[in-house]
C-alpha cells in the first residue's frame, strides 16, 4: 500500500514511519524533504551563526575607528588645536559608522536570507515555501561573480600590459641584475635579453597562479548559483532533485579552513575580527552538513526504500500449482462415505 501522507510504499496493515514522526510539513514528498532540512536544528544554528558573523563584522569595523582615538594623544603631544582635532574625529567617527554598515551589507543580507528560509520552512500554513531567502543569496552570488570576473580581467590585463612593456622597452635590465645579484652569481653576468626573459617568465607564472585562483573562485560562485536554482526548481515544481555538487562541498570546506586559519591569527591582533571569521567558518561547516543531508533526503524521495516481500506460507504459487497439477487422483478426490 502507499502512504497517503508521504507517498512511501509500506506493507499492508503496517504504520508508516511518518505517522510516528508527526504530521509532514508538506503533502509533496520533495517539498516535505526540503522543508524538513530547512527547519532542522542545524539550519537554525546556521542562521544564528550567520547573524553573529554579521554583528561581529559591524563591531570589528567600528573597533578600527575606535583605535584611532590614539590620535588625541599625538595631537596633544604636538600641541595641535584640540577643537579642530575633535571636529575631525567626529566626522571620521560618523563616516566610519556608515562605512562599517555598508561594508557589512553582504553579511547582513546573508543572515536575513537564512532567517527567511528557516521561517518559511518551519511554517505549516502552506505546503509550499517562499523562495525570498534563496533569491537574496542568489543575487549576492551574482554580485560576487560579476565582481570576481571584473577583478580577474583587470588583474590579467595589468599583467599583460606590464609584460608587453618589458618586452618592448630598451631598459638595461642586465646591468640592473648584475648590480643587485652579481655578488651572489660568482662573477656571472646577465644580458639584457636574459634578464627580460626572466622577468617575463616570473610575471607570467604569477599571472597564471592568480588567474587559476580567480577561476576557482568564479567557478565556486557559479556552483552556488546552480545549487540555488535547483532548490528553487524543487520548490516551484515539487520534483525531487538530489544533485549536490561535490565541487561546491569541497570549496565550501576550503573556505571554512581559510576562515579558521585567518580567524585564529586575527584573535591576537583584532579579537572581534577573529571571532567573526570563526563564526563564518562554523557556519560554512554546518552548510556542508546541510548540503549532504539535503542530498540524502532528496535521494530517498527519488528512490524510496523497497520493503522485502512477505514470505509465502506454503511455498510459492508456482510450487502450489505444480503440486495440485501432478498430484495423484486419489489425493485430489475427497474421501467418499462408505456405502451401506
Amino acid at each position: 500500500m502507499i502512504c497517503p501522507k508521504c507517498g512511501r510504499d509500506i506493507p499492508d496493515g503496517t504504520v508508516c514511519p511518518c505517522s510516528l514522526e508527526g504530521p509532514p510539513l508538506s503533502d509533496n514528498p520533495a517539498l516535505n524533504a526540503l522543508k524538513t532540512v530547512g527547519s532542522s536544528p542545524l539550519f537554525l544554528a546556521l542562521a544564528v551563526l550567520m547573524s553573529a558573523w554579521a554583528l561581529l563584522t559591524i563591531f570589528s569595523s567600528l573597533g578600527v575607528s575606535d583605535a584611532m582615538s590614539s590620535v588625541y594623544v599625538y595631537a596633544f603631544q604636538y600641541g595641535l588645536d584640540m577643537d579642530q582635532v575633535q571636529a575631525i574625529m567626529n566626522a571620521m567617527r560618523s563616516s566610519s559608522m556608515v562605512t562599517a554598515v555598508l561594508g557589512s551589507i553582504p553579511a547582513i543580507l546573508t543572515a536575513v536570507a537564512m532567517w527567511l528560509h528557516f521561517s518559511t520552512c518551519k511554517s505549516r500554513q502552506s505546503g509550499n515555501i517562499s523562495t525570498a531567502g534563496l533569491t537574496i543569496c542568489k543575487v549576492l552570488s551574482y554580485i560576487s561573480l560579476v565582481g570576481l570576473c571584473l577583478a580577474g580581467v583587470l588583474v590579467l590585463c595589468g599583467f599583460a600590459i606590464i609584460i608587453i612593456a618589458f618586452l618592448v622597452s630598451d631598459a638595461p635590465l642586465g646591468s640592473l641584475f648584475d648590480a643587485y645579484g652579481g655578488y651572489y652569481s660568482y662573477g656571472s653576468s646577465f644580458s639584457d635579453e636574459e634578464a627580460t626573459i626572466a622577468v617575463v617568465v616570473v610575471l607570467g607564472v604569477f599571472a597564471l597562479i592568480i588567474g587559476f585562483a580567480m577561476g576557482l573562485a568564479i567557478a565556486y560562485q557559479a556552483s552556488i548559483i546552480r545549487m540555488i536554482n535547483r532548490t528553487k526548481t524543487v520548490a516551484a515544481t515539487g520534483m525531487a532533485d538530489d544533485r549536490v555538487s561535490g565541487y561546491l562541498v569541497g570549496m565550501t570546506g576550503f573556505s571554512a579552513a581559510c576562515s579558521i586559519i585567518s580567524g585564529l591569527f586575527a584573535l591576537f591582533t583584532a579579537p572581534l575580527t577573529g571571532a567573526a571569521s570563526l563564526a563564518h567558518a562554523a557556519g560554512l561547516i554546518l552548510m556542508i552538513v546541510l548540503l549532504r543531508t539535503y542530498g540524502k533526503a532528496m535521494n530517498q524521495v527519488l528512490y524510496p526504500p523497497m520493503q522485502p516481500p512477505m514470505p509465502p506460507m506454503y511455498g510459492t504459487p508456482q510450487q502450489n500449482f505444480a503440486e495440485q497439477q501432478y498430484a495423484p487422483q486419489d489425493a485430489q478426490q475427497p474421501p467418499q462415505p462408505p456405502v451401506e
